[in-house]
Order: C-alpha cells, then sequence, then structure tokens
C-alpha cells in the first residue's frame, strides 16, 4: 500500500502555499492527464514471438514452450539485454546499447517508479516544466530516457560516478536526441549524492520558490557486499528467474543501502529547497522503517510512501518533502494506492480514499 501523510497530520500548515504546488484534493490514476502515456507505454500482455517478429535479434533466444507460444532464456544475461532494447525500442522508440558488464534494467520495474511519480508527486504542481535529478543514472540513463518518453512535462539531469558509465549514458541520450532534455553528469565525490554544488554542474534555472528540481529519484545500490547479495537472493522463493550482471558500484556499497540513503537524507536537509520532492526507492524493508525515523528530526514536512510488486520483486518508494502542503492528509482523508506487476505488465493502478 501507499500512504500520502503529513509527518503532522493534525495540524494546517501556516506558511504560505509555494506557487508552484497546487491544492490536490486527491491522487490521479496515472493515466489521467497526459496523452503521451497513451502514446509510450507497456501493453497489459507481451507475446515473445511477437515481438521478435517486431525485433529480430531478439529470435535467437527464444525457446518453445509448444507450438503456440514461446518464452525467453532469462538465465541468458544476452538474452535479457536484447529483451530490454527490443521492448524499448518497440513501445517508446529509444534505441540505447546496454554494454554486457553494465546493469541490464527491468523496463516495467523501472516504469513503475516512474508512474508512481506521476500519480503520487507531479499533481502537486501547476501544469507547467518541471525538471527531475536521477542520481545514479548507469550507463543505460533508463530513467531520464524513460522518463522523456512517459512524462513530456519533465526535462532531467542525471548524474553517475563511475566515468565509462557518464559517457556511454551521454552516447544513449544522443542517439535518441534527447540532449535539449536530459544532462549526464559526472560526479566524482563518491560520498556526496547530491553534487548540485560541483563546478559544472548543469543545474537547471529555479522557479518562483527558489527549487531548481521538482523531485529527484534513486536506484541506489541495495547492497554492501557480494556475501549480502548472495544471502538475501537465497531467501527468495524458488531460483532466481534472471541472470544480472552489474559493475561493482552498481550493486555495492559502503554500508549498503542503508548508510547510502541515510547520506541522501542528511544531504537533502541541506539541499531542503533546491529539490521539491527527495525520492529513492528501498530494497529492504527494515531500512524504510530507519529512514523514517530519520527524517523526524530533520524538519521535513511531508513524507509518502510506496510499494511496487513486479513478478517476484518488491520494492518501496520512500519519498520527503521540505515544503509544507496547502491542505492536511486529515481533511482530505489519506490515500491508498495499490501498484502491482505480474510479469512484463506495466502495472496495475487503484486508488481508494479512506477517511
Amino acid at each position: 500500500m501507499i500512504m500520502s501523510e503529513l509527518i503532522e497530520p493534525g495540524k494546517r500548515s501556516r506558511s504560505a502555499s509555494p506557487s508552484s504546488f497546487k491544492k490536490r484534493a486527491r491522487v490521479d490514476h496515472p493515466d489521467a492527464d497526459s496523452s503521451c502515456i497513451q502514446l509510450y507505454n507497456l501493453p497489459d500482455e507481451i507475446s515473445y514471438r511477437a515481438l521478435a517478429e517486431k525485433y529480430p535479434e531478439l529470435k535467437p533466444y527464444l525457446v518453445a514452450e509448444s507450438s503456440q507460444r514461446s518464452t525467453l532464456d532469462f538465465k541468458n544475461p544476452d538474452a535479457v539485454r536484447v529483451l530490454n532494447q527490443a521492448l524499448l525500442s518497440t513501445y517508446f522508440d529509444l534505441h540505447i546499447h546496454l554494454p554486457s558488464n553494465s546493469l541490464c534494467p527491468t523496463i516495467a520495474n523501472r516504469l513503475n517508479y516512474l508512474k508512481w511519480l506521476s500519480a503520487n508527486i507531479l499533481p502537486d504542481y501547476i501544469p507547467g516544466h518541471l525538471t527531475g535529478l536521477d542520481i545514479g543514472t548507469g550507463a543505460s540513463c533508463i530513467y531520464p530516457l524513460l522518463g522523456a518518453r512517459y512524462l513530456p512535462q519533465c526535462d532531467f539531469v542525471g548524474t553517475d560516478i563511475n566515468e565509462d558509465s557518464v559517457t556511454i549514458a551521454s552516447c544513449n541520450v544522443d542517439q535518441n536526441e534527447l540532449q535539449s532534455r536530459i544532462k549526464v553528469f559526472l560526479n566524482t565525490d563518491r560520498l556526496t549524492t547530491l553534487p548540485l554544488t560541483t563546478p559544472g554542474f548543469p543545474l537547471p534555472e529555479t522557479d518562483a520558490d527558489g527549487a531548481s528540481f521538482a523531485f529527484c529519484m534513486c536506484n541506489p545500490p541495495f547492497y554492501e557486499n557480494i556475501d549480502e547479495r548472495q544471502r538475501l537472493r537465497q531467501m527468495k522463493r524458488g531460483t532466481p528467474s534472471l541472470n544480472t550482471t552489474a559493475k561493482d558500484d552498481e550493486l555495492y556499497t559502503d554500508g549498503g543501502e542503508e548508510s547510502f540513503l541515510s547520506r541522501l537524507v542528511d544531504e537533502s536537509a541541506i539541499h531542503n529547497r533546491r529539490i521539491k520532492w527527495f525520492t529513492t526507492m528501498v530494497g529492504k524493508k527494515s531500512t524504510l522503517s530507519i529512514l523514517k525515523t530519520k527524517l523526524r528530526g530533520v524538519g521535513v514536512k511531508q513524507v509518502r510512501e510506496g510499494v511496487l510488486i513486479q513478478g517476484r520483486t518488491t520494492r518501496w518508494v520512500l519519498a520527503w518533502s521540505f515544503y509544507a502542503q496547502v491542505l492536511s492528509a486529515v481533511e482530505f482523508g489519506i490515500s491508498v494506492l495499490l501498484w502491482k506487476g505480474r510479469g512484463l505488465e506495466s502495472g496495475d493502478a487503484k486508488l481508494k480514499l479512506l477517511g
């Protein structure tokens, strides 16, 4: 479930409402107000055989289950890579290079994060031009590229600490002629998650409230080391269906995701007016609880959270803002949004207002 709440839900904010925020009495379905979503989205069902007809490079990786049905060899990392390229090409008109040694993103999972932002964060803004910051964009530059298609009102800045990843990400942006909407920046300080004051950082113009970014997003390294990764994978039922290859800095970080995201919370307090909504994916529910406790100590005004389920993978989304909301959660009830994704489906959203 996804819960949208104020830290102090019983109190009405006395401060003037931020000029770019609008009153929101409900959270709209992510498909409600964007014509672009109708153009670029994943279908509810995908036939690998039909997809391979449109993208022939996929054919060598098909495995026949019957005369009428084929599946894919998901244990082959090349098959997963080509599948993602086929999905991006067929449904999003995106053509990208995915190196064999870089993290191969699951398209439906990434799209669900963008859908969550569309449903729970973007409705706070008066319609207009927005910019998002992607922390750890990777060689694929997947969130900015998908976001450029799915969220037509948003431009992006993507950062990464790996020079090779930044080079390839920039090439992927150029290949899709999205240079005017996506900038990629090399963060040379591994201990800084938000390099907003680093010389050369492409900081967008500020809005009327002094903010440069409407939101930031992050898909952090989830593990401290390979031992933690293997232990957590063994705790899951069944055999993992995907064979994942990635650079070490895409999977591992000192102290694991808790340490990485704790730094993000600390830095968000420093840049509390430059980014209106800080958001991140969280891989462990225990980390989610720790972060929510930490947020209460840095003076945030709003916290929202959600869960994204894609196949057997569950991820949480945590969002916080130092800007006050116009109306309290008590007055308009608490919004509960259930997101589910099955297989390659794009995710279903069901909304219910309580209170």
